[in-house]
């Protein structure tokens, strides 16, 4: 009897010792694994668990990892969100260029980006805010005179379901008084496939119907035009959209290529197509900092009278991470 509780309090200890020092894999489908990781080649998980062996899985099917006893404080934050930014957890990033220069003309110019992305098992958060403004001001003490004044903040609702297939809720805001464009607001759903995802990098395709409502100032243009005001036409149109997000790693860790698109078909001959991407490079310094050359072009096919189709801003930006 005592040899007997003596071997299953062996046993016990055993087990608790397994556990106590254990890693968790927890999957996007609520199975886990629990046992020891060990190395794998990128975009792969690798657990090796008792009475059964090593075990892989591609790293898109893993929602988080839980490093337990030893873990450095690195690898305990990694246990919370995620082992990279594919995994369960928050991402925050900025960037901020700015330009001033003096002479005949003093000029100011600010080009800051933002982004939030909250990574869940089945939901994923997406908020992005940019802003571009310009002012200038001439000799001999005359009034500035902004040249430049946009503003644009999206978001992204994306349910998952499968391996790499989402459903996606969108909202956009944009106003542009330089260009006319007082505000155009824009509520859709499609639907989503990730082409391409691994430690490497990303890319995602989406497409959907939306509807826009937008006001824009058509000056002397806006005669028998109905119109909220003298000169403004305002209504409210459904759309086609689609949009595109890649983004490589050209040195792991380092320097990022990236880029994203969004094209709005608004269905009324007088809107025509919004056309908006972002390109650019990100040099990451450390975990932390950043820097950042990026081209930001907008298109419209049917652009405000007086105004140019195109519209395009350059900028070289210092950012951070979170």
């Amino acid at each position: 009897m005592i040899r007997r509780i003596a071997r299953l309090a062996t046993l016990f200890l055993s087990f608790w010792a397994v556990v106590a020092t254990a890693d968790i894999v927890h999957f996007v489908n609520g199975d886990r694994l629990t046992g020891a990781l060990v190395e794998a080649a990128p975009g792969v998980v690798a657990i090796d668990v008792p009475h059964i062996g090593i075990v892989t899985a591609p790293r898109a099917r893993v929602a988080r990892i839980e490093v337990v006893a030893e873990a450095s404080a690195e690898e305990n934050v990694q246990a919370r969100t995620g082992p990279d930014p594919s995994g369960v957890g928050w991402e925050v990033r900025a960037d901020l260029g700015m330009v001033v220069a003096t002479g005949n003309t003093e000029t100011r110019d600010l080009n800051f980006v933002a982004g939030v992305k909250r990574v869940g098992t089945r939901f994923d958060n997406v908020l992005g805010l940019s802003m571009h403004r310009a002012q200038a001001t001439p000799q001999f003490g005359e009034a500035s005179v902004a040249t430049k004044d946009q503003v644009d903040v999206d978001y992204d609702l994306r349910w998952k379901y499968g391996d790499s297939w989402y459903a996606v809720a969108n909202f956009e805001y944009f106003q542009d008084p330089i260009k006319n464009i007082d505000q155009r607001a824009t509520a859709g759903a499609g639907f989503g496939h990730t082409v391409w995802d691994s430690a490497r990098g990303a890319l995602t395709t989406d497409a959907g119907i939306s509807q826009v409502f937008d006001k824009v100032d058509l000056g002397a243009g806006g005669a028998g035009v109905a119109a909220s005001g003298a000169g403004d036409a305002s209504g409210s149109n459904p759309a086609l959209r689609w949009g595109l997000q890649y983004r490589h790693w050209l040195v792991v860790e380092r320097l990022e290529l990236f880029h994203n698109n969004q094209l709005l078909r608004i269905l009324d001959d007088d809107r025509g197509s919004v056309w908006d991407s972002d390109t650019g490079v990100r040099f990451h310094v450390n975990s932390r900092w950043l820097a950042a050359l990026r081209m930001d072009v907008q298109h419209e096919s049917a652009p405000a009278p007086g105004q140019k189709k195109t519209d395009s801003s350059y900028a070289l930006a210092v950012g951070f991470k979170l």
